[in-house]
């Protein structure tokens, strides 16, 4: 297993339960995986410093966690396909 960090946007609109939800959701998915997490920290919410899919606000998260390659294409298209989640960048530490 690899080690990586995903930062994760999500939409600046979403109330702190659906955030908590959907940060679940995202951490389910890398476990699915048979990934581990090791670290989530909460960026908050910060201003995009261009539109992406007609946001300019997001809320950001840090996630630290094991994945076998094979599973990190799976994991990030699983993420593309959530219209809550405005943008993803996994990369390999």
């Amino acid at each position: 297993m690899n080690n990586y960090e995903g930062v994760f946007i999500l939409k600046a609109t979403l109330d702190n339960d659906a955030q908590q939800k959907l940060l679940e959701e995202i951490k389910g998915v890398i476990t699915k995986n048979k990934g581990e997490i090791e670290q989530v920290q909460t960026w908050g919410k910060r201003k995009l410093s261009y539109l992406i899919k007609k946001q300019s606000d997001g809320i950001y998260y840090l996630i630290d966690f094991k994945l076998a390659p094979e599973g990190v294409r799976k994991v990030e298209s699983t993420y593309r396909l959530n219209e809550s989640i405005i943008r993803v960048l996994i990369i390999k530490k």
